[in-house]
């Protein structure tokens, strides 16, 4: 077995053409400003939320779709300050519970930082108060819950609340 010799004008291409490869498979946004369900289309896309992305015009309810095997969702809060506003998730039934745990931290000058997590039966609302930059949340579905890790940034001593329907 020999190697193969390519010249660099070959190599040059091929680094374009990776590039632009990649380029493509960027996950699209979707931008979220007011209470908005979200569909299996959106899985895989990166949520924005937060005043640099137009802001919460008020308390926020985003709705997850029917739980299906597979669906995944990014959320980054994208703003350049705390919201006034809260951020409610909701998976529309307390059978299609969450299942994992969130890092809340304090930005208000105490050293408030605690690990979150719902009750494994039955939460299926979880409330982000008052998100500030470095805020995200991945969500992933298994066909009947919901997997979520992040991490909360917040001016609130308690950034995160869960709640039943």
């Amino acid at each position: 077995m020999g190697t193969r010799k390519i010249g660099w004008a070959r190599m040059r291409s091929l680094i374009n053409e990776n590039t632009n490869s990649m380029w493509h498979n960027r996950p699209a946004n979707l931008t979220v400003t007011a209470d908005a369900t979200l569909s299996d289309a959106d899985s895989g896309k990166i949520i924005l939320f937060g005043t640099a992305a137009a802001g919460l015009a008020s308390d926020t309810t985003l709705t997850l779709p029917t739980a299906t095997l597979g669906l995944y969702y990014m959320l980054r809060y994208m703003g350049g300050a705390a919201d006034a506003h809260d951020l409610q998730i909701d998976t529309g039934s307390d059978t299609n519970f969450f299942i994992g745990g969130l890092h809340g931290k304090d930005s208000d000058g105490g050293d408030d930082t605690a690990v979150y997590h719902p009750n494994l039966s039955s939460n299926s609302k979880l409330n982000i108060l008052t998100p500030d930059s470095g805020t995200w949340i991945e969500l992933w579905c298994d066909g009947t819950n919901w997997f979520l890790n992040g991490k909360v940034i917040s001016a609130t001593d308690t950034e995160i609340t869960w709640a039943d329907q």
